[in-house]
């Protein structure tokens, strides 16, 4: 057994306590990995993961094994987006100069985990795409720093984004990104809601409509400029909301900060993923 484990802010036993899964599912699953054959899996998954895994899939055991393969296949064949993930990195740090990217403390009621997306240097020249996908997963990794969420929501601010904003995405990417959104993804994801949509969110879902799965194009919400704050509050509830949209917390700025010092703390959980995913057999 190897002695690195990750640092989940709850246990398997604990989800298995209150009902979210069981310890036969856990069992299933880790007989199943004991025969599994595809090399990049790795030798050991920690129970905690098997769990959230069983979890985004509502505890169906053929879709867990399915999610569990194309996770980590996707990681290994996106090691420009999964591999090096750390604070220090300088695309990573200007990511966080060029957007607000924010893990918004209070979840809907649904207990959804919301992440904001605003643009805060709207030069086009400034934004690099890869490092942005890179960073939107490690936000997804915050969320273990308590009881883990039922599903992830975005929330995209396009206020800024112009067409040559476009020019600096790269389709191979872009279709990992989305595939791990699809397949791999160990939480559910539940939602993008695009506000402020205009012509360039039009360019943008023409191009990814080409290769996105009809079930996931439905989970992309396009609300148009001048929503009402009571429109955007059935959206998103005002209690979820930065001072900024008319929300109850502070504004986005503090949020930002708080965000990155969450970040800062979880730059050994990503050493330590990274070294356990790539210890296959």
């Amino acid at each position: 057994m190897s002695t690195m484990k990750l640092d989940f802010k709850f246990t398997a036993e604990e989800l298995i306590s209150k009902g979210k899964t069981t310890e036969e599912n856990v069992e299933k699953i880790r007989n199943w990995l004991s025969t599994a054959k595809e090399k990049f899996i790795p030798i050991e998954i920690q129970d905690e993961l098997l769990v959230l895994f069983l979890l985004s899939c509502d505890n169906d055991i053929e879709m867990t094994k399915k999610t569990i393969v194309s996770h980590y296949k996707i990681k290994k064949d996106a090691p420009d987006i999964f591999d090096q993930r750390n604070t220090e990195r300088e695309d990573i740090q200007k990511v966080f100069k060029t957007l607000q990217m924010i893990n918004l403390p209070e979840r809907t009621d649904e207990d959804n985990a919301i992440i904001y997306f605003r643009l805060r240097d709207t030069n086009w020249r400034n934004m690099e795409v890869t490092p942005i996908m890179k960073a939107s997963f490690m936000l997804m990794d915050i969320e273990q720093k308590k009881m883990f969420p039922n599903g992830i929501v975005y929330l995209v601010d396009m206020e800024g984004f112009g067409l040559m904003h476009l020019t600096k995405i790269r389709l191979n990417p872009l279709m990992k990104y989305f595939a791990y959104l699809e397949e791999g993804l160990p939480i559910k994801f539940e939602a993008i809601h695009f506000l402020n949509a205009n012509y360039v969110l039009d360019r943008f879902l023409a191009m990814v409509r080409t290769f996105l799965l009809p079930h996931i194009m439905k989970k992309l919400y396009m609300h148009p400029k001048g929503l009402s704050q009571e429109e955007l509050f059935k959206i998103v509830p005002k209690k979820c909301l930065p001072q900024e949209l008319g929300g109850d917390l502070q504004p986005a700025e503090e949020l930002c900060k708080i965000t990155m010092e969450l970040l800062i703390e979880k730059n050994s959980f990503w050493e330590i993923e990274e070294k356990l995913r790539k210890h296959t057999q």
